[in-house]
């Protein structure tokens, strides 16, 4: 066999669009380029690689395989090349990360940090439900997936680097904001606000519920932490919220906390990756980074 890193990674392009004509124009080529240079690879392996049924784009098993050994090349050349430059005197490469959606309220501080430091690291965020986080990382879009809960999956490394503490948010007006000794069994009759099905805030109010017994009368689910606590100001009802997400709204009093006896619940925010990931240098300095004693004082809070 006799291909280039060039016909790979044209392949690789076409694999993940499934579409000769959107890898051209993601890799700014003409169509007939990148069809030039899937038939010379295709002659190098002499083996099928697409097939195309129904005017739709295939993997056959062995373009499959070369896709996946593709990815793990690419891996190690970013490696490379980022340990390379950092022999040079300045760290340098990609960092992407796809993180639940309440980390948009300290992750942004973070990378600036990081940034800082190495200037010449390009970083990409998106923030997205949980879902599609885990799916961000399960198909290789991102290096990185940030959460709180995690999934039970072996092939799946996790790194806890941020404390997570989860109040009850109330209107500053609530009738129980006052109340002495309250617990979780003293809100049977309140009326709560839910985050989507899926959100990893809505798994543990659902475990604390039913660990309190409580059958709760649900206003409204909501897509968003900023919707719940819109909705929260609005006298609608009383919800489960991350404190990192609500620093503002607690020192104007737009927003309080009750205070449970069993409260805050404490959970973490990781880091995950995948246990096959090459990682590079960047990602190493990253995670090394978010493990610093002193990374609270990053936040707006602090």
């Amino acid at each position: 066999m006799n291909y280039t890193l060039h016909q790979l990674k044209v392949f690789a392009e076409v694999a993940k669009c499934r579409s000769i004509t959107k890898a051209a124009e993601s890799l700014h080529m003409t169509q007939p380029a990148v069809s030039i240079q899937m038939k010379q690879l295709q002659e190098s392996v002499d083996i099928p690689l697409i097939e195309i049924i129904g005017k739709k784009l295939y993997l056959t098993e062995a373009g499959e395989r070369l896709y996946s050994m593709q990815q793990t090349i690419q891996e190690h050349e970013e490696a490379f090349q980022a340990y390379t430059s950092e022999l040079k005197g300045g760290l340098t490469g990609n960092l992407s990360i796809s993180a639940a959606s309440t980390a948009k309220y300290f992750l942004p501080y973070l990378l600036g940090a990081f940034q800082k430091k190495y200037p010449k690291v390009k970083i990409t965020l998106k923030v997205t439900n949980r879902d599609e986080v885990l799916q961000h990382l399960y198909d290789n879009k991102f290096q990185l997936a940030i959460l709180t809960q995690l999934p039970d999956d072996s092939t799946i490394i996790s790194n806890p680097f941020l404390i997570n503490p989860l109040v009850m948010a109330c209107p500053p007006d609530y009738p129980l904001l006052n109340k002495k000794n309250l617990t979780l069994k003293d809100l049977k009759d309140e009326t709560f606000i839910f985050r989507e099905p899926g959100s990893g805030t809505r798994m543990v109010m659902e475990r604390l519920l039913k660990e309190a017994v409580i059958e709760p009368t649900i206003a409204m689910e909501l897509g968003t932490n900023e919707a719940v606590k819109q909705a929260i100001m609005a006298g609608i009802g009383i919800s489960l919220i991350s404190k990192l997400s609500m620093y503002s709204e607690l020192d104007t009093g737009t927003i309080d906390e009750l205070h449970l006896k069993e409260f805050p619940v404490t959970t973490h925010w990781h880091t995950l990756y995948r246990k096959s990931k090459v990682n590079t240098r960047v990602i190493k300095n990253f995670l090394d980074f978010l493990q610093q004693d002193n990374l609270t004082d990053i936040l707006p809070s602090n």
